[in-house]
């Protein structure tokens, strides 16, 4: 058993630098990088010095409590971004920008457009707020880049309305809002659109930012991506816990 354990932590940790350093590479820098490379770490080193460990038991039991906990907080995200209660009735449709890659929109972000598209042919008169602003790595606004995105699926640039300013999903929100209200368009009949993972930040900030009754629909993400998004968005909810409440 302490074998299978040893051999266990040198693969996951190895797995684990391997994913950080491709993401590195194929991706904009992502803060969710640094706790997956710690983990890496951790669990390299844990199977390497398995047989040598100083305190056994309580390192055993941090190890353990870390993989617990980090379990336990991603199946949550997981599975309450697979409870999309769209009706496809909703007015208006928020898509939630996430990075670009110069002016191309990332496979996360294609997946999320791909969605709305598909929410389109079911509800074609329901508008469709574009949100995200440019962020480093990013030649364009994420707004700019999703529009382009909508309109080679075939989607009418009149149906689509950009939100070029946001830098977060709370801005994502603040800000969609204020064009909504501008225009006179009502807050209690919205979708948003964003990988599953995230629709829980999401959906508090959405109800922060007065959207009450707002629906959700949630897309799955590339498997190799999972360690980074997930990592991140664990770390982004517990902010969101302890500092924006």
């Amino acid at each position: 058993m302490k074998k299978t354990v040893k051999i266990l932590s040198i693969i996951a940790g190895s797995l684990l630098l391997g994913n950080t350093a491709l993401m590195s590479i194929i991706a904009n820098f992502n803060i969710g990088l640094l706790p997956v490379a710690a983990l890496g770490v951790l669990l390299l080193l844990y199977g390497i010095f398995f047989d040598r460990l100083p305190c056994k038991r309580l390192v055993h039991c941090f190890v353990g409590t870390v993989l617990a906990v980090l379990l336990v907080f991603g199946s949550f995200l997981a599975a309450y971004g697979r409870n999309d209660n769209a009706d496809y009735n909703e007015k208006t449709v928020i898509v939630l920008g996430c990075g670009i890659r110069g002016e191309r929109v990332s496979v996360g972000l294609a997946k999320r457009l791909d969605k709305a598209a598909e929410y389109h042919k079911e509800n074609p008169k329901a508008m469709i707020i574009v949100s995200g602003g440019q962020g480093p790595q990013e030649d364009i606004s994420e707004a700019l880049a999703m529009k382009r995105y909508l309109v080679a699926k075939g989607i009418d640039e009149d149906k689509i309305i950009m939100e070029d300013k946001s830098t977060s999903t709370i801005t994502n929100f603040r800000y969609s809002r204020e064009i909504m209200e501008k225009e006179g368009m009502s807050l209690s009949s919205v979708v948003f659109v964003t990988n599953g993972y995230h629709v829980y930040r999401a959906a508090s900030y959405a109800k922060a930012e007065g959207f009450s009754e707002v629906s959700h629909l949630g897309t799955d993400i590339i498997w190799y991506t999972i360690p980074m998004n997930y990592m991140r968005e664990m770390l982004a909810v517990v902010k969101m816990w302890v500092f924006d409440r």
